[in-house]
């Protein structure tokens, strides 16, 4: 069994070198899916290994355990590294760190179901190859290191207003290790910081779609989250996130903003380029 798991690794690496580029990447989604089933049912941190690969399975929140256990995981020094993700997100810093960590070994990027928040603005800007499996979704909502200390306050401190010397002290501390965190991270990675502000275009341009409506509260429905993504012509072309495939391509041919509703109502609003580029994102 071993020796036919290593025959079939041979044959996809060289298809992936002689065939034309759109069968090439075929291989290479085709690959991705396989890496993705030896995840299944494993634990929220854990090795596996698929012809020839090791493969790193993360599930869950982005935490302090997580990157405990990526860190002892790491220590086995694993090779040619594909991580399959599902992850709503997390700490900014943990991800950011846990990215750094990864990178510094290499990795390709599977998603298997999910990448939402810190998981999308850090994980997977970081890796080499980006897979968006069949059912897999990918979501912006901004940063913790908005561009200036007041709109941080007025972001994420707006009802405790007005607060107090000590505690602005403290926030401004905070805020100022995320940003500084962050704009390394821009630099690293070669991305526009633009990917962390255009969510405020994206969801201005979304405003009459009834879910949207329902978000605003106009019918009393309580929303359970709201993102946004770029197409795939605009992650690479205007962000710099390259080497990105989805499986469904079609599905992220425009730019959209998802919402989805406490009952599990999801919609998804398709952005135009023309709206969503007008001003710069704030």
């Amino acid at each position: 069994m071993k020796l036919r798991h290593r025959i079939c690794g041979v044959l996809v690496a060289l298809l992936a070198v002689s065939l034309p580029p759109a069968l090439a990447l075929d291989s290479k989604l085709f690959e991705a899916r396989q890496i993705a089933k030896s995840c299944k049912g494993a634990a929220s941190v854990s090795l596996a290994a698929f012809k020839g690969r090791d493969v790193m399975c993360l599930k869950g929140e982005i935490d302090k355990q997580m990157a405990e256990d990526i860190t002892k995981r790491l220590g086995l020094r694993p090779r040619n590294l594909a991580v399959v993700i599902d992850s709503t997100g997390g700490s900014v810093l943990r991800a950011i760190n846990i990215a750094d960590m990864l990178s510094a070994h290499g990795f390709d990027l599977i998603v298997a179901k999910a990448c939402y928040s810190s998981c999308a603005n850090y994980l997977f800007v970081a890796a080499n190859d980006k897979f968006l499996l069949e059912g897999a979704d990918i979501g912006w909502h901004g940063s913790t290191a908005p561009r200036s200390f007041d709109r941080y306050i007025d972001i994420f401190f707006a009802k405790k207003k007005p607060l107090g010397a000590r505690a602005l002290k403290k926030l401004r501390k905070r805020y100022e290790a995320s940003k500084h965190a962050q704009e390394d991270f821009v630099q690293k990675y070669n991305i526009s910081e633009d990917i962390y502000f255009a969510h405020w275009n994206a969801y201005a341009c979304a405003t009459g779609a009834r879910t949207w409506n329902n978000y605003r509260g106009a019918e009393g429905q309580r929303v359970f989250s709201v993102r946004w993504r770029p197409s795939l012509s605009n992650m690479q072309n205007r962000f710099g996130i390259a080497n990105v495939t989805a499986a469904a391509s079609d599905d992220y041919a425009d730019n959209a903003v998802s919402v989805t509703l406490d009952d599990g109502e999801r919609e998804l609003v398709s952005v135009s380029d023309r709206c969503l580029f007008k001003s710069r994102p704030r």
